[in-house]
């Protein structure tokens, strides 16, 4: 296992931010080429894939990998030959009563979702931890209250995902067990409860400060600014999808507190951030991303916008994510900013938008959550035709029955919308094609015809 001493991660990470570009391309390249030669030494897959690596290889020289082709060879995959899929899926998907215990007493653990129901877990070390904890506070919430998220100090509130293994909801289950008898000073809501439940609850609990998805700090702006929502708020959070400068001043200037926007995922840790600006900075000391063309070739310095991604990140040594490609569409722009040495990332997409469906206003992300881990669906979108009717579409891997993979589906949305107090919603499956979105780019996950 590959550890850290805490003020070394803090103070390599303070450096980081210190460095002229050309000096963080070299430490950059020096810590490539230490997880690249300690993946080829205790990972049977990388030793494979790398064994016609040249000694002197580019970034280029190495290959891409995937989630379905590493999820395949996952046990080949890590680093500690005492690791197994199947151990570490029992493990993000234990019981609440067993939150706190570190897998094989050393690692933590989460998991991704995934369509075909089935999501990647990934083990981070201490190294990892510290470091992307590092970048976190220093960089993400240098400009902001240490204490915003101290449930001893302040009343925290957060809108998530709110099922074991993923990854914010894990982080949550964390900070109250590290502050025993302050439970009452913290309040996780499901992103699957209706906006109108949500505020509800809010208004109750008074918040000091608060994390969340965009899509729904958005929603909660605007019911700000309505008058339905009414808290205090000294700083808020978000992260996981994109949140555009337009909609990052909304919510500034609606709660009139400072805010933080963070682009990261499961699998390559935080990304790119905030720094007291509207504008994603990428963390390249610490990690790669490579935009490419839809043939996963990278397109070097443009203005264009990718087809996907490789990330790269350099302080997982226990799961090492090495070009892994990703969808997401971004561009990287290198001029410099007054707020930021890093360079900007900017991304397209990666929001969930918010609908009415029979008098309740919901998140997209509630029919994502569930249709993302359904078992034989490879594609789907979800159409509202009326006031109260959803049409899901979806594509269905070989072997399965459409009408058996989204009438199971549809079946189980059904259901979350009573609980949901929206009885005269309804969803029916349906065999038409995907609606194309106008403006270009990914077919739309969720989309109104009469809004077309």
């Amino acid at each position: 296992m590959k550890t850290i001493e805490l003020s070394l991660a803090q103070q390599l990470v303070a450096e980081g931010m210190l460095l002229s570009e050309a000096a963080r391309q070299e430490v950059q390249q020096k810590r490539l080429r230490e997880l690249v030669a300690y993946a080829r030494q205790h990972s049977p897959y990388f030793s494979k894939l790398y064994a016609g690596l040249p000694e002197d290889f580019s970034l280029t020289d190495i290959p891409f990998t995937e989630k379905s082709v590493l999820l395949e060879n996952y046990d080949e995959w890590v680093t500690d030959r005492d690791l197994h899929l199947q151990d570490v899926l029992d493990y993000v998907g234990r019981e609440e009563s067993r939150s706190g215990e570190l897998l094989l007493g050393k690692y933590t653990a989460l998991r991704t979702s995934g369509s075909s129901g089935n999501p990647l877990p990934m083990v981070r070390d201490d190294h990892r931890n510290k470091i992307h904890g590092q970048l976190i506070g220093q960089r993400l919430c240098g400009q902001m209250d240490p204490d915003f998220l101290n449930i001893r100090k302040n009343k925290v509130a957060t809108v998530i995902h709110t099922s074991n293994g993923a990854s914010s909801y894990e982080a949550a289950k964390r900070m109250v067990r590290a502050n025993p008898g302050y439970e009452h000073n913290f309040l996780c809501l499901s992103v699957l409860d209706s906006i109108e439940h949500i505020v509800e609850e809010l208004n109750r609990f008074q918040p000091d400060s608060m994390t969340g998805y965009p899509s729904v700090l958005i929603q909660l702006a605007l019911e700000q600014q309505k008058g339905n929502l009414n808290i205090n708020l000294k700083a808020l959070a978000s992260s996981a999808e994109m949140l555009s400068e337009e909609n990052f001043h909304l919510i500034q200037n609606t709660f009139n507190c400072p805010v933080a926007n963070n682009y990261c995922m499961t699998e390559g840790g935080e990304i790119a951030m905030t720094h007291n600006c509207p504008h994603l900075h990428l963390n390249e000391d610490w990690i790669i991303v490579e935009p490419v063309d839809k043939d996963k070739n990278p397109m070097g310095e443009t203005e264009e916008w990718s087809e996907g991604i490789l990330v790269t990140d350099l302080s997982n040594f226990v799961q090492p994510i090495i070009r892994y490609y990703v969808n997401d569409v971004v561009r990287i722009r290198r001029k410099v900013f007054e707020c930021c040495p890093l360079p900007q990332l900017e991304i397209r997409g990666r929001v969930f938008p918010t609908y009415t469906l029979a008098g309740k206003t919901f998140t997209a992300a509630a029919l994502v959550t569930k249709a993302e881990v359904w078992e034989g669906l490879t594609q789907y979108q979800f159409v509202q035709t009326d006031d109260c009717t959803l049409e899901l579409r979806g594509k269905c891997q070989v072997g399965y029955e459409q009408e058996l993979v989204l009438g199971g589906l549809g079946k189980q949305i059904q259901a979350f919308f009573l609980e949901n107090n929206a009885p005269n919603a309804r969803i029916i499956w349906s065999d038409k094609p995907f609606v194309p979105n106008k403006q270009g780019g990914k077919t739309p996950v969720y989309i109104r015809l009469d809004a077309e």
